[in-house]
């Protein structure tokens, strides 16, 4: 059963970022409840806080006017001063009532100072007779002096003990609203990294597959055409990837017709140039007969360009097979291989008088004679060919640690930059003016830097003082 996968990287984009926004808004709404709570939390507390508070004052107040009405009729003994002072005794006994349900801490001390109202009856207070001296109300006075100092201080502790409650219920409200804060914050930084953490993973999943096309790409650069092309992700991008595949398979059979003409191309181009140089050579040693210098100087030109051609050929041939071989290593007198590279380019440095300068300090070297000469051949080949009539060629030997150096240079026109890295490109021409009847094939330089990288040297182009085209041989000691 394979595992779903979407059709479109759109697609994967909308999904991905509805779910990574999905913790955000589950926030959000998580944030907006919680508030909302602690809102009304502290909306209930409040109104709570005032009731009771207002409650308070009203008990406080009712029993200053109870107290004053009490002590007004005592001195005046009118009816409706004694009506007043029960109806708000009545109204504190109510009022402590509601306060010891609401604040059920307080009740009993509610209770207590509902008792001691209660206690007390203006009802027993004789008025005085008239007419006599009988008017002494001083006992009910102290009576009620006692009571009323009892009722103070009962008063007075139940409106301490309130503010006390009041005060604890604000720090509680306080502690609570922090706790719920630290809450919040917390479920929030969860959520936040919950979104990081999705938003990491859908970027990954979607860029995964680009990814895997950009290296896939690079191998088909790198590594050949050989291996095959396999992109997970959307469907669209899997899509690409059976295109990428198929353009790399059509590639590799391009590359395959490529190998098989040039392999057939350079195998039928040896015969007849194997039968125009033998014939040039039976025609140069006169076995035919007598030759005039005319003869003699076009019979060498033939050959010279027979050569040439060889060298052409050859290349190609190489540029076929280096992958394929392995490294011949020997010991090689560099006289005899340079004298061997030389003798090809003899003739056409006297026609175009060129001045050769060659200066060595090296007599052996070990290394891979064969791909050495091919490196040497291809680079002499280049200089004499692009060298204008005239000009100069200077070619250095020297011994640098465990390093051979070889610099060829060449007067002529200079490579231009844009071309000093591309000219070991493959069949890359540079715009620079080349001599000669035989225009080259554009692999020379190509075989030259591989058949020397092959045995872990390096060919490159470096400044020279004198000349404007110098390339560099480095190759160590096998």
């Amino acid at each position: 059963m394979s595992l779903w996968r979407p059709r479109s990287v759109l697609q994967l984009v909308l999904i991905g970022f509805f779910t990574a926004v999905a913790p955000l808004c589950l926030a959000i709404v998580f944030t907006l409840q919680t508030l909302e709570s602690l809102a009304s939390h502290e909306r209930a507390i409040t109104r709570q806080v005032i009731e009771v508070t207002r409650l308070g004052q009203k008990i406080e107040g009712e029993l200053r006017e109870m107290e004053r009405h009490t002590r007004q009729y005592l001195a005046l003994f009118d009816k409706e001063l004694r009506e007043l002072a029960e109806q708000e005794r009545s109204r504190l006994l109510v009022q402590l009532a509601e306060l010891g349900l609401r604040v059920p801490e307080q009740s009993a001390r509610a209770r207590e100072l509902a008792n001691s109202l209660k206690a007390l009856n203006l009802a027993e207070v004789p008025p005085p007779v008239p007419d006599t001296e009988i008017n002494d109300n001083s006992l009910y006075k102290e009576y009620l002096d006692r009571s009323f100092s009892i009722i103070s201080n009962q008063r007075s502790t139940l409106l301490e003990r309130l503010k006390l409650w009041v005060d604890r219920l604000l720090d509680d409200n306080a502690a609570r609203a922090e706790v719920v804060i630290d809450s919040m914050l917390l479920q929030l930084s969860f959520l936040a990294l919950t979104t990081l953490a999705l938003l990491l993973f859908f970027s990954y999943w979607i860029n995964r597959p680009v990814q895997e096309l950009t290296k896939e790409i690079d191998k088909l650069g790198t590594t050949g055409l050989g291996h095959t092309v396999r992109i997970s992700g959307p469907e669209e991008v899997a899509a690409v990837g059976r295109k990428l595949d198929w353009l790399r398979k059509r590639l590799h059979e391009a590359d395959k017709q490529k190998e098989q003409f040039q392999r057939h191309i350079s195998h039928e181009l040896k015969t007849p140039l194997a039968s125009l140089r033998e014939g040039t050579d039976l025609l140069a040693e006169k076995v035919t007969g007598h030759l005039s210098q005319q003869q003699q100087e076009v019979i060498d030109i033939v050959r010279q360009n027979a050569i040439e051609l060889q060298r052409l050929i050859e290349n190609l041939v190489e540029y076929n097979q280096l992958p394929q071989q392995e490294l011949v290593i020997e010991n090689i007198h560099l006289g005899e291989l340079w004298k061997e590279i030389l003798n090809s380019y003899l003739l056409t440095i006297d026609q175009k008088n060129l001045k050769l300068e060659v200066s060595s300090k090296l007599t052996h070297w070990v290394a891979d004679r064969h791909k050495l000469k091919t490196t040497l051949d291809n680079l002499m080949s280049n200089a004499v060919n692009y060298t204008p009539e005239g000009g100069g060629i200077q070619v250095v030997w020297r011994r640098q640690a465990a390093m051979l150096i070889i610099d060829i240079a060449n007067s002529g026109d200079p490579i231009p930059p844009k071309d000093a890295e591309r000219v070991f490109e493959p069949f890359f021409q540079s715009t620079a003016k080349r001599t000669g009847p035989i225009k080259g094939s554009g692999v020379g330089l190509s075989v030259a830097r591989e058949c020397i990288e092959l045995q872990g040297g390096t060919l490159s182009l470096v400044p020279h003082r004198f000349f404007p085209v110098c390339f560099r041989l480095q190759c160590p000691a096998h």
